[in-house]
């Protein structure tokens, strides 16, 4: 048994305000300069099960990989008969298989290639989003740790990049019931057309994200702003409208950043699937210019009733105005529910000096602190090509960003190690939840052992049982007082057969039972 959220970010929150413009983390080099534009645009997965290990995907067909948290790395070119052009997601399901989604040379698919060891060797992969001469772009993929599906969304064009009235683009997805051997006939999400331009005015950047109980959302940009759907049925049937988010237009596809050549402000969203006090919510980043031309920001927006309402956008970013943030990227710790951003930031500089630096939301998107994680400084210039994104990833308070830097023309991949280590000594208050809760069980189906979490606002007996199919008693996990707190516990069914049983928190007069399924 441990307790998974009594740790506080005060330490975290005490070292950014003592010296808010230095970087205070230790700086490694992830992956080398290839070539004058690689390697750039990386994302990046740390295994929940094993935050040891990290994967990084980058353009055009580069992964790297850690074995020790992030400390040291590996590299290898990806290899399909498909080809490899870029745009790369990397992701990792609840059984370790870890994936790779990219575009091919023409844009008539979608790749998804699959390794069972961390990168050392991968499948030739498996694709969807063929139709006709259509082009594709900016795919994304997200898979739900409670059945292990998994929903790869992108743009599609006529012609991608057409000016033509007569050519469009839109947003679809399909979904892998079978941990990405085979992918469903495409849906269309997006209710409305945008134009082919792949700009401000096209159907463009889709994100997937899973909710509490398995909803499948995405959002992207369209033509009338930031828009979202969501699914109740694992993507079968969609809402009859799409929500409009922003309620007008957001010119997130900039020009006018200096030194940098392009600039998109992705949708980047998230869910908070935690036991923490804003379990459920769901959050949209992005960056605009909405302060100015000479103010690029990070925004944010969330929904604490499953989609259908949003917040006004919040301003993550918190220099004076007049200066340019810009590349955001946004994970939750799904441990805790604390919000991380990471984006280049010119706070510091009045030339095209960029720093890297992140924020971090303790009270689900409420306030925020910036803080700087890059050790020196980088100067992009108009000619270089920075890619189109960076990444984060973050478990249990460990937490690492990537991102592209531009030395002499030429790109190289870092990281920076952000842990809970804590530097000074302080006390601090436990989370207690404001609820009682029973979460799902990970990973459903099992074969061997699985872990339950749960949370009590108040100290309570607490009893967890294992029950078959007929109701007969199979195991006792837990019968003990335990303090306000959120923890996790692991069953290992041995010398049990497969099935569907039901696992029972009691907790004063608290009683919740779900459901499991154990396959052999």
């Amino acid at each position: 048994m441990m307790c998974l959220l009594p740790r506080s970010c005060v330490t975290l929150l005490l070292m950014i305000s003592v010296c808010p413009l230095t970087a205070q983390y230790q700086n490694i080099r992830v992956g080398e300069p290839i070539n004058p534009g690689e390697p750039q645009e990386p994302s990046i997965v740390m295994n929940p099960n094993n935050t040891n290990l990290i994967l990084v995907g980058s353009n055009t067909d580069n992964y790297y990989y850690s074995t020790n948290a992030g400390l040291t790395w590996q590299n290898g070119i990806l290899s399909s008969s498909f080809g490899a052009i870029g745009d790369p997601c990397v992701l990792v399901d609840e059984t370790d298989n870890y994936y790779y989604f990219h575009l091919v040379p023409d844009l008539s698919r979608v790749v998804c290639q699959k390794s069972t060891s961390l990168g050392n060797s991968w499948s030739n992969g498996t694709f969807t989003g063929v139709n006709g001469t259509k082009e594709n772009d900016k795919e994304w993929a997200t898979i739900d740790r409670g059945n292990g599906m998994i929903y790869l969304t992108w743009a599609q064009f006529d012609v991608h990049g057409s000016p033509s009235p007569l050519d469009s683009s839109e947003i679809r997805l399909s979904r892998s019931t079978d941990r990405g051997l085979s992918w469903s006939t495409p849906a269309i999400i997006s209710d409305k057309k945008g134009d082919a331009a792949a700009g401000n005015y096209s159907d463009h950047a889709p994100m997937p994200a899973i909710g509490l109980h398995h909803e499948v959302y995405v959002a992207w940009m369209g033509p009338e702003g930031l828009m979202f759907d969501k699914s109740t049925d694992d993507g079968l049937t969609w809402l009859d409208n799409d929500v409009n988010v922003s309620g007008s237009h957001i010119r997130w596809l900039l020009f006018n950043i200096p030194g940098v050549s392009i600039s998109p402000g992705f949708p980047i969203m998230n869910c908070d699937l935690s036991l923490g006090t804003n379990r459920g919510s769901i959050y949209i980043c992005w960056t605009d210019q909405q302060s100015g031309t000479d103010d690029t920001d990070v925004w944010l927006v969330k929904s604490t009733n499953g989609g259908v309402t949003w917040s006004s956008r919040i301003r993550v970013n918190d220099d004076p105005p007049g200066r340019h943030q810009f590349f955001a990227w946004m994970t939750v710790d799904q441990t805790n529910g604390y919000l991380y951003f990471v984006f280049y930031d010119r706070r510091n500089h009045s030339s095209t000096a960029t720093d890297v630096f992140m924020a971090l939301s303790t009270d689900g998107g409420t306030t925020f602190s910036n803080f700087m994680v890059s050790e020196s400084p980088f100067t992009p210039s108009q000619s270089d090509y920075l890619g189109h994104y960076i990444g984060v990833s973050a478990h249990s308070n460990i937490v690492r960003p990537v991102w592209t830097r531009i030395d002499n023309h030429f790109p190289s991949l870092w990281t920076a190690i952000i842990d809970s280590t804590p530097t000074v000594s302080l006390s601090s208050r436990p989370y207690i939840p404001s609820d009682f809760l029973l979460a799902h069980n990970f990973p459903n189906p099992f074969n061997s052992s699985t872990t339950i979490r749960y949370a009590i606002p108040q100290s309570s007996n607490v009893v967890i049982k294992v029950f078959d199919i007929l109701g007969r008693e199979i195991d006792i996990l837990k019968n003990e007082e335990q303090t306000a707190a959120a923890y996790e516990i692991t069953w290992h069914a041995k010398d049990i057969p497969s099935g569907i049983y039901f696992y029972q928190l009691r907790a004063g007069s608290f009683v919740e039972t779900k459901k499991l399924l154990l396959m052999r």
